[in-house]
């Protein structure tokens, strides 16, 4: 009677662990944007990537001991059975472990994750397909070897036919937000795959086509189209955008795809004396309940975003869906959007890349409409550069002490001032700089800051020390903090200027009032 194998080392057993393992890995890499908050309390090998690597060993291990079983003839060795019982209870725990990260880590940053893992998928399949060809394809029997090796071969072929011809379609998949950059238009929208961008309409009898371009060479490399158009050519005028695919650039000719049009748009805007903006901030990716609060507050007339759409800038994708899609569905492309970056975008890879890619120069700017100014800034991180968060990357120190000193310079067109910033202090990690640019405020008669950040929403009333001395220094100065996302409730608002005051009214996602009141001049 032929000898069974120890339990670890039969063949489910260990393919049980090597999948548990591969999981494992893929998940645990695709985490890696949160590594730096266990790191401080993981004091060996350099704690979670000596944990990443221990990973690795372990499933190194394990396909070692499968390549055993699957090409030694003779019984393994005794201490095989014991690695095949170490690799078989560290799966468990790791794949137990991932599973509590997951939990944990909750719905935001999983979907971080999940690009993370979109991102590492070729590797991960490349690696299947050698474990596949390796230790599944002798233990086949004689009749699947070839349908199985048919199968990959077909795989292969796709997957090279791809890198040449796109399997995807390619079409615009966002209406277009039109960005006030304080000088003119920035047409931003968003295509499924690699394009040009360009916007076209018809202004006093001529036909323009104008480009997404950077010194005169058309910009293709990206999903995400800004077209700067001049605010006399757009205002209250028809348009439509449009795209060129680019599947290959060359220094002799490029390899260009489908054109892409959208149907016309008509930019709204409103210049009276009575004018409604939607104010929405701090959605953390949380679209629907974003849009179920935005609906209860019915009809607006521009659209303010005070940042902080996602956990971070990782990815071109999440600018677009939770940036660009969003901002499109809440404006259906025809009324304008005044930006203000919040601390999230700040973050990832693609941190420094988002400001140009939404056609802007700077972060901070004015913006006039009608009798109402606003004074957009750009309050940058929300901790000192040095922070371990930021992992080196950050300067905003002096990208806030460049703005306040432009503070001294502006000039506001109008006497109804309001001032816009994600975090209301303007520079929370320097006292100095906040109060510098607050002196600002109160010399070019600001009447009100509107912010988010704080994930309420309310007045600044004193509560803390430091709102108390702000009250006490700027006792004309209104603050007012727009709510965004908290647990499970959403709090958006709509501003109402008028000549007499401004009106405030903010709702959550069920349509409940949180705050209604209206303020002088």
């Amino acid at each position: 009677m032929k000898q069974r194998n120890p339990f670890f080392l039969r063949l489910p057993v260990l393919g049980a662990a090597l999948t548990l393992l591969t999981i494992a890995v893929s998940v645990y890499h695709a985490f890696r944007m949160v590594w730096v908050f266990y790191d401080p309390n993981i004091s060996f090998l350099g704690g979670s990537m000596g944990l990443f690597l221990i990973l690795l060993g372990v499933l190194a291990l394990c396909l070692l001991l499968l390549g055993l079983r699957v090409y030694r003839k003779r019984p393994l060795p005794k201490v095989c059975t014991v690695l095949g019982g170490i690799v078989f209870v560290f799966a468990v725990l790791f794949a137990l472990a991932i599973g509590a990260i997951l939990y944990i880590s909750g719905y935001e940053t999983n979907l971080v994750m999940l690009l993370y893992l979109k991102n590492d998928l070729p590797l991960i399949l490349l690696f299947c397909a050698a474990v596949v060809m390796l230790l599944v394809l002798p233990n086949l029997r004689r009749g699947a070897k070839p349908a199985l090796a048919a199968v990959l071969a077909v795989l292969l072929a796709l997957g090279a036919f791809a890198t040449v011809f796109p399997l995807t379609p390619f079409r615009l998949v966002s209406d277009p937000v039109v960005m006030d950059t304080g000088e003119d238009y920035a047409v931003v929208f968003a295509t499924s795959d690699k394009g040009t961008g360009f916007v076209e309409y018809n202004f006093d009898g001529t036909d323009y086509t104008v480009y997404a371009e950077t010194n005169g060479r058309r910009i293709g490399d990206r999903l995400i189209h800004s077209v700067r158009v001049p605010y006399l050519h757009l205002k209250n005028n028809r348009y439509t955008v449009g795209s060129t695919r680019v599947i290959e650039e060359f220094s002799y000719g490029s390899r260009l795809g489908k054109t892409v049009r959208s149907a016309p748009y008509t930019l709204t805007v409103k210049e009276s004396a009575a004018q409604t903006y939607l104010v929405v901030s701090d959605w953390h990716s949380y679209l629907k309940e974003a849009k179920q609060a935005i609906f209860h507050l019915g009809d607006y007339d521009a659209v303010i975003l005070l940042g902080d759409p996602a956990a971070g800038m990782d990815f071109e994708a999440q600018a677009v869906r939770y940036l660009v899609q969003f901002g499109g569905d809440l404006t259906g492309g025809e009324i304008p959007v005044i930006y203000v970056r919040g601390n999230h975008e700040t973050r990832g890879a693609f941190a420094s890349k988002l400001p140009e890619y939404l056609g802007f120069d700077r972060l901070y700017y004015t913006v006039d409409r009608g009798p109402y100014s606003f004074l957009v800034l750009d309050s940058g991180e929300d901790k000192n550069d040095d922070h371990i968060e930021y992992g080196g990357m950050d300067d905003y120190r002096v990208n806030r002490a460049e703005m306040v000193d432009w503070l001294q310079t502006v000039e506001v067109k109008n006497d109804k001032l309001i001032v816009l910033t994600h975090a209301w202090q303007v520079s929370e990690p320097e006292p100095e700089l906040s109060r510098k640019a607050w002196d600002s405020f109160a010399n070019l008669g600001a009447r009100f800051v509107v912010s988010g950040h704080m994930h309420v929403c309310r007045f600044l009333d004193g509560s803390t020390d430091q709102e108390k001395e702000y009250l006490e220094a700027y006792p004309d100065i209104v603050t007012y903090v727009d709510g965004g996302h908290r647990g499970e409730t959403y709090i958006a608002s709509k501003l109402t200027l008028t000549p007499n005051g401004a009106h405030f009214e903010a709702v959550d996602q069920t349509g409940k009032t949180v705050l209604d009141e209206t303020l002088p001049w």
